[in-house]
């Protein structure tokens, strides 16, 4: 029996593959609403998802192209408090940095995104990668400066 998977079957396949499978387990995964059978229509409906899926991530990319070009432009700067010595008090956290894109920007960046994950606690510039889509990665200046 072949059964479309709507999700991850562990040691059977992952979500939208077509698998082959016995009766009684094919009909088990129907009824659980792991699987639907792959008949003519299920594979027509199972195309179409495919092709939407392509689309969107299509579109998603050419965004995610559009907000590297922005980010890149304009370095993000910070001021923090500087000790005798040259000493920083305070460090630039991520969190901090996605805030200030938020800001600056207007771009919604998520902390998965952020590929560096130590805080910045030195005076200067800084580079940080952002991976906005698979395979687009935006390389940002943080400058942080003696307040």
């Amino acid at each position: 029996m072949k059964v479309i998977l709507l999700e991850d079957v562990k040691g059977r396949g992952k979500k939208d593959e077509i698998i082959e499978v016995n009766g009684g387990f094919g009909m088990h995964l129907i009824r659980e609403k792991k699987a639907i059978e792959a008949s003519k229509g299920g594979v027509k409906v199972l195309d179409k998802q495919k092709e939407a899926k392509a689309k969107e991530n299509e579109i998603k990319k050419e965004e995610a192209i559009k907000n590297k070009a922005t980010l890149e432009r304009k370095p993000l700067t910070f001021t923090l408090k500087v000790g005798a010595g040259g000493k920083v008090f305070k460090s630039i956290s991520q969190k901090q940095i996605i805030d200030k894109i938020l800001a600056d920007f207007d771009i919604k960046i998520d902390k998965k995104m952020v590929k560096t994950k130590e805080s910045i606690s030195a005076l200067g510039t800084t580079n940080i990668d952002i991976e906005l889509f698979k395979g687009v990665i935006a390389t940002i200046k943080v400058v942080v400066k003696e307040q």
